[in-house]
């Protein structure tokens, strides 16, 4: 899995390594999006060459189809977390469960931050303790209440 930024914007691409190719995952469909991936690849292909089986930069680039996308310009690294997240287990994805992410996207943002809170809970005064402060101003405060956060920290 490659989160790949490309025109200010996150995408997933997932590499298949028996099938010889790649899954393109794009919360904001454009095709200058996936034209761009080819130099990722490359650049990933002559750092990586020891360990990869034979040469990646060939492989086709599949659009996956069907994807929750997201309804503004901001959210594309959190779609990026949850492809990843719903494409790490054995069986295939059924995108349909998933269309309702930007509406869910409040409930969503307020998940990571209660995560990062508790994994950084002990060090606030890092850069990413600065990132969790941020992200709670963004919040809104049932959303806290939902997650009981005062009572995680």
């Amino acid at each position: 899995m490659i989160p790949c930024h490309v025109a200010s914007h996150w995408v997933l691409l997932v590499g298949n390594l028996k099938g010889k190719y790649w899954d393109f995952y794009d919360s904001l469909p454009n095709p200058m999006h996936k034209s761009s991936l080819r130099e990722n690849i490359r650049f990933l292909h002559e750092d990586r060459a020891e360990v990869l089986p034979g040469d990646i930069s060939d492989w086709p680039i599949h659009t996956v189809e069907g994807l929750p996308t997201q309804d503004n310009g901001n959210d594309c690294g959190i779609f990026v977390m949850k492809y990843m997240e719903a494409s790490l287990g054995k069986d295939p994805v059924d995108w349909t469960r998933h269309t309702s992410w930007a509406k869910e996207m409040p409930r969503i943002r307020a998940e990571i931050v209660a995560t990062l809170l508790q994994t950084f809970q002990t060090s606030l005064l890092t850069e990413n303790g600065f990132l969790c402060i941020k992200l709670m101003l963004c919040l809104e405060p049932k959303l806290w209440q939902h997650l009981n956060i005062d009572q995680q920290i």
